[in-house]
């Protein structure tokens, strides 16, 4: 069992895992950091992704992948004319917001408190980013897999917390199979 923090790594990582281990079943989830690693220590998970480092005895921790949160504004926006924004400056309005983002959630809560989130499930999400002159998210693996959505601009958003690095964690015990996966993303 694969768990993450975030929907963006199972992208590429369950299929990685599938093609390295034909023979096995590759699932997936997305839960809270906390959740995972103490799954990871209890043996739940085979491996999982988390937003930040772990250095613990037992655990194998290798880095991933960053991604880069954007706000995807359509043309008439005020402020899409910006180079970059804060989360602060779009709090207050209201905004598109996909739903099962993982750690992402509890990040636009705290620093977007007075926005009114419409979350929606992915395909009624890309019809209404599509019809609507409403405010929404975007990464650059997002950007990277699906395209860059039809007549919105992508402004870059400064904080720091929308900017991450993932990290791989597998039980370094008895884990040997895994060293040829940790080997072939490390090589990315």
């Amino acid at each position: 069992l694969v768990g993450s923090c975030a929907p963006a790594p199972l992208w590429e990582i369950p299929p990685l895992l599938s093609d390295l281990y034909p023979d096995r079943t590759i699932s997936s989830e997305m839960r809270e950091n906390e959740v995972l690693l103490q799954g990871l220590r209890d043996g739940i998970y085979q491996l999982i992704i988390l937003p930040y480092p772990v250095e613990e005895a037992g655990i194998a921790c290798v880095k991933y992948e960053e991604e880069h949160l954007f706000f995807s504004l359509p043309p008439a926006h005020p402020l899409s004319g910006s180079s970059a924004l804060y989360l602060k400056d779009l709090d207050g309005e209201v905004m598109l917001l996909r739903n099962r983002l993982g750690f992402w959630n509890g990040i636009t809560e705290e620093k977007m408190p007075n926005t009114r989130f419409l979350v929606q499930e992915d395909s009624a999400f890309d019809e209404l980013v599509k019809s609507s002159a409403l405010p929404c998210f975007t990464t650059d693996l997002a950007i990277r897999r699906e395209g860059r959505m039809p007549n919105r601009l992508d402004i870059p958003i400064l904080d720091r917390e929308a900017n991450v690095t993932y990290y791989c964690l597998c039980r370094s015990v008895g884990r040997s199979d895994l060293k040829h996966f940790f080997r072939s993303i490390s090589d990315s």
